[in-house]
C-alpha cells in the first residue's frame, strides 16, 4: 500500500512538472508574438498626413537654425576670445551644442543628424563651426550667413508608397517659389516610440 501511495505521489509530482514547463513555453510564445505586433506599421494614408504635418515643421525649424543666423537672439557683447564673430546665444532652450544635437535627434535618424546637421556646422576641427561652446554656453558664428527655403511641402498630397517593420516610404508633391516642383520621397522611421525623418528635405 505505501508503495502504491509513493508511486502516486511521484506521478502527481512529475505532472505538475510538465504543466508547469509548458506553462512558461507558452508565456514566452505570447511574448515574442506581441513584439512583432508592436513593430509593425500599419499607417493609413490619414494617419501619414497626421504625421507629416507634425514632423516637417519641426524638421524645417532645424534647417532654419543651422541655415545661417537670424534663428537666435544674441548679447553681440559676450564674444569668444581670440575669435571674432562668436555672439552669445540668448534661448531657454539651447544652452549648448547638446541641446541643438539633442533636438535634431528628436527629428531626424542619428545618420541624417550626422550627415546633414553635425558634420556640416558642428564638427569642431572644422576652421569656424556654425556653432560652439564656451564656458559653458552656445555661441554662434553671427558672421555667416544664410539663405531662404524656397521649397513647400504640400502634406494634404501624401500617399503611402510601402512599409515594411518600422519604416515607411511616403509621396508628396512639392512647390518651389510656389511653381510645382517634382515629387518628393520621404523615409520615416519608427525609434523609441516616435517617428524620425529617414530623409533629408534640402
Amino acid at each position: 500500500m505505501k508503495r502504491i501511495k509513493c508511486g502516486l505521489l511521484f506521478f502527481l509530482a512529475i505532472l505538475v512538472l510538465i504543466v508547469g514547463c509548458e506553462s512558461r513555453g507558452n508565456h514566452t510564445e505570447v511574448t515574442t508574438t506581441d513584439t512583432k505586433v508592436s513593430a509593425t506599421v500599419n499607417l493609413s494614408d490619414k494617419e501619414v498626413k497626421e504625421i507629416l504635418d507634425r514632423l516637417i515643421p519641426n524638421a524645417l525649424e532645424m534647417y532654419g537654425i543651422f541655415n545661417g543666423t537670424g534663428s537666435f537672439k544674441i548679447d553681440a557683447t559676450k564674444t569668444i576670445a581670440g575669435e571674432a564673430g562668436y555672439a552669445l546665444v540668448m534661448d531657454p532652450k539651447y544652452k549648448t551644442v547638446a541641446d541643438l544635437k539633442q533636438a535634431v535627434e528628436e527629428r531626424f535618424t542619428k545618420d541624417i543628424a550626422q550627415t546633414v546637421f553635425f558634420s556640416r556646422y558642428l564638427t569642431p576641427e572644422k576652421d569656424r563651426p556654425l556653432y560652439k561652446d564656451y564656458e559653458g554656453k552656445l555661441y554662434v558664428d553671427n558672421n555667416n550667413g544664410g539663405h531662404g527655403w524656397a521649397k513647400k511641402f504640400l502634406m494634404d498630397t501624401a500617399k503611402l508608397k510601402g512599409q515594411k517593420d518600422n519604416v515607411a516610404e511616403i509621396e508628396l508633391d512639392t512647390t518651389v517659389l510656389d511653381e510645382s516642383s517634382d515629387k518628393l520621397t520621404i523615409k520615416i522611421e519608427f525609434v523609441n516610440g516616435k517617428w524620425l525623418l529617414g530623409t533629408r528635405l534640402d
